[in-house]
């Protein structure tokens, strides 16, 4: 499964996703809202599925001290050869599974944003959850995203199962379950882009000062529940216990 996921990558255009256009846009900046809102100066950051570095450099740019380590190698050599890869303490490839070379309580705030898109049972993302809260500091952050699970979204749009097998989807009480069996206690549970389905084109021909007011209001709303049942994208943040 892990080469085919790998496989995926090497032939995405990750790097460019977030800002294909607006409708994309969602889902990075109702991230670094978040971000913005709850992390603390100059935090130690561990980015574990950094993709090719779009949070990392953000994160970087604020003055946190951010490692950045992601599954795919062709993904972290992108990250190497951007020309503020120095901003970073760290670059390197790394399984979120398993980080042995990460010890214990390293970190103020670990992201696993994309691992659990790609694992395929409960036991498999609890085991990346456990990982990542392990080199968490008690009381640090733990951020996790998915892709929700849901009939209707498998009814309109057929074609998100094109890629069975490397794609898996969790629902927000799954998520929050496992984040719990692993010692997090539940900040936010966020739909990061659950206007982007029903008014995808809109946003997409939106003016710059018509998409900023419309994302205003986003914000205000992202976490109610009928919103986050209508995204594509979960994002939940957890503070480790004790």
């Amino acid at each position: 499964m892990l080469e085919n996921v790998v496989k995926f990558y090497e032939n995405y255009d990750e790097d460019g996703r977030l800002f294909r256009d607006k409708a994309h846009m969602v889902e990075y900046l109702t991230t670094i809202h978040y971000f913005d809102r709850l992390f603390m100066p100059n935090s130690r950051i561990l980015d574990s599925c950094a993709g090719t570095g779009r949070y990392s450099f953000y994160l970087a740019d604020k003055g946190h001290i951010v490692t950045a380590c992601d599954l795919v190698k062709y993904n972290v050599d992108i990250i190497k050869s951007k020309p503020d890869s120095y901003k970073l303490a760290d670059i390197a490839v790394c399984n979120v599974l398993d980080m042995p070379q990460f010890e214990k309580n390293s970190f103020d705030i670990v992201l696993c944003m994309g691992a659990l898109y790609h694992l395929d049972s409960s036991g498999l993302k609890e085991k990346a959850v456990s990982e990542c809260t392990r080199v968490c500091k008690s009381g640090g952050i733990v951020v996790l995203t998915y892709i929700f699970d849901y009939p209707e979204r498998r009814i309109k749009h057929p074609e998100h199962n094109i890629y069975d097998g490397i794609f898996f989807r969790s629902t927000p009480r799954e998520t929050e379950d496992i984040a719990s069996k692993c010692g997090l206690e539940k900040v936010y549970s966020i739909g990061a882009d659950g206007i982007t389905d029903n008014a995808g084109i809109e946003l997409k021909e939106m003016s710059n000062e018509d998409f900023e007011k419309d994302m205003e209001q986003y914000y205000l709303t992202c976490e109610d529940e009928s919103i986050i049942a209508i995204s594509t994208h979960g994002l939940y943040i957890g503070k480790k216990k004790g």
